[in-house]
């Protein structure tokens, strides 16, 4: 290399070095996570762990979800709070949103969590004996919540995983090979003899191992193999199989997360939160993977957490937490974009998992607006009888007052008189 090319090498690298780095800032953080670790929302007919067994009740937060909750909270304090400084110390409703299923356990969690990302500090301590500082969780019923609770009906979903899973081969194959122990199971747990009442007695045996309860001799440790390698295997694979079947429960949320982006970049006043926060399960961490083509097919662990930052470069990044115990973060990369992705590019990448209209895509609109008119038509004839109802009551009330108004001042007889 030439004098005059190391010369002009030097001052091009000189140049560029003076060339001030835009530092692209974080506008907006939409958290999804799994409630912690919970009881097993029910036991098996010959369970010999029965519901007293369990303290708390079915289905319930347990202490070691607490605190799996808490640490999430204390982890998204660290990364947005103290290393990022996104989010304030102190807790602002205009910054903050939470929405939950409406379960008890994923309410506590979202409650725990919130400890953990929120503790008072000296302006907001309101008793010195309690670290603890309360915060609004917000929730809907489950029939009117499509968002995030998933078991709502939707015709077309049942359906297509209604044939996926009389017709897909690898199902078709493990149904078969799994024969003996569907008929194994069922003799000694009480549950249907189908591969369906078989998968049933996969999450008690998980949370009864988790929690070390007693297992019954049947239980030996072959089974327990088997039922293990379904239940990490297939179980949450066969929840959404395809992506198609995945946008119908997993799309809604995704296109809220989509709609609040771009109302967050173009007009901020109507959506002041800095983070918009999700408590719920592992079915809805799944669908949301699944609907966005990034799932692995992996079970989503207690507290796993999907986390969503908006840039105001209009760069949105993804990234995953699938680990109880530590504070190990991937990022996840949509196909065909890179970490940060353009939020157009995102769009144009997953605009066929936003349908736009839900209920039209599970085949209720028809079924919707025809109980409409029924329920409609029911209380209107319900109006129609309490109102005839109620008239005949009056005008009985009547005629009663004005038989006994009659009686009370009748004459006696001249004759009776004067005896």
């Amino acid at each position: 290399m030439s004098s005059k090319q190391k010369i002009f090498l030097k001052n091009f690298c000189i140049f560029f070095a003076f060339i001030p780095v835009v530092k692209q800032e974080l506008v907006l953080l939409q958290v999804l996570y799994r409630h912690g670790d919970r009881s097993p929302v029910a036991i098996y007919p010959k369970d010999p762990n029965t519901e007293s067994s369990w303290p708390m009740g079915l289905g319930q937060l347990t202490n070691e979800g607490k605190e799996q909750e808490y640490y999430l909270g204390q982890l998204l304090r660290r990364r947005y709070g103290d290393n990022l400084k996104f989010l304030n110390k102190t807790f602002n409703v205009k910054d903050v949103y939470v929405q939950s299923t409406d379960y008890d356990r994923t309410l506590m969690s979202a409650y725990c969590m919130l400890a953990g990302l929120f503790p008072p500090t000296k302006e907001d301590s309101w008793n010195k004996n309690i670290t603890w500082q309360p915060i609004p969780v917000h929730t809907e019923p489950k029939k009117e919540d499509h968002l995030i609770y998933l078991d709502n009906p939707c015709p077309v979903f049942t359906s297509k995983m209604e044939y996926f899973m009389s017709h897909d081969p690898e199902v078709l194959k493990v149904k078969n090979d799994t024969q003996d122990l569907v008929k194994y199971v069922a003799e000694y747990s009480g549950l249907p003899a189908t591969f369906q009442g078989m998968m049933k007695i996969l999450d008690t045996i998980f949370c009864e191992q988790v929690h070390h309860k007693r297992q019954p001799d049947w239980l030996n440790a072959e089974t327990l193999k088997r039922l293990n390698y379904i239940q990490k295997t297939y179980k949450v694979k066969w929840w959404y199989p395809t992506h198609e079947i995945a946008v119908l429960k997993g799309g809604n949320l995704l296109k809220k997360i989509y709609e609040d982006m771009q109302t967050k970049l173009n007009t901020p006043a109507n959506l002041t939160q800095k983070i918009m926060v999700y408590s719920a399960h592992d079915s809805t961490v799944a669908a949301l993977l699944k609907t966005m083509k990034i799932f692995n097919d992996r079970t989503p662990t207690y507290s796993s957490c999907v986390m969503i930052e908006l840039h105001d470069n209009k760069t949105v990044r993804i990234l995953y937490r699938n680990d109880t115990f530590t504070d190990g973060i991937v990022t996840l990369t949509l196909p065909g974009c890179t970490e940060f992705c353009d939020i157009d590019t995102f769009h144009t990448i997953l605009n066929d998992s936003m349908p736009a209209d839900w209920r039209k895509a599970c085949g209720l609109s028809d079924a919707s607006e025809q109980n409409f008119k029924h329920n409609v038509l029911g209380y209107s004839v319900m109006a129609c009888i309490i109102f005839l109802l109620t008239l005949l009551v009056v005008t009985m009330c009547c005629i009663y007052q004005r038989q006994r108004k009659q009686y009370r001042y009748m004459e006696l007889p001249t004759d009776m008189a004067e005896s």
